[in-house]
């Protein structure tokens, strides 16, 4: 049944012809944040893990458009594209660890020290 609804899909899509506009900029901000929130979700356990979530989605993003940096007459797109995801991944992953995770409690290192003077 998944085989045959991906040759479903397949059959219907189509080329796609990307532009600049708001509606294509604001799919990367979407994007990148849900990218950043998950990351993150899966990172719940680390002290930095809203870090790691806007690091890795962040990543994605910029080794996903190296190919239209290298051509001058797409960068400018790749750049607007990188920009929106990265601001995407920010607010995704500060919300993420803000509102949805529980507060990270970082272990408070007790200890006793032991002195002798000489």
């Amino acid at each position: 049944m998944k085989k045959l609804a991906l040759m479903v899909l397949l059959l219907f899509a189509g080329n796609s012809q990307a532009y600049d506009g708001l509606s294509s900029e604001l799919s990367h901000l979407v994007g990148g944040g849900l990218l950043a929130g998950v990351v993150t979700r899966s990172f719940q356990e680390s002290e930095h893990r809203a870090w790691i979530g806007f690091a890795a989605s962040s990543a994605v993003i910029v080794l996903t458009e190296q190919r239209n940096f290298a051509k001058p007459d797409r960068r400018h797109g790749a750049q607007l594209d990188v920009t929106w995801h990265v601001l995407g991944a920010a607010l995704g992953a500060w919300s993420t660890d803000k509102y949805l995770l529980t507060p990270f409690v970082s272990p408070k290192h007790v200890g006793l020290v032991w002195t002798r003077q000489y």
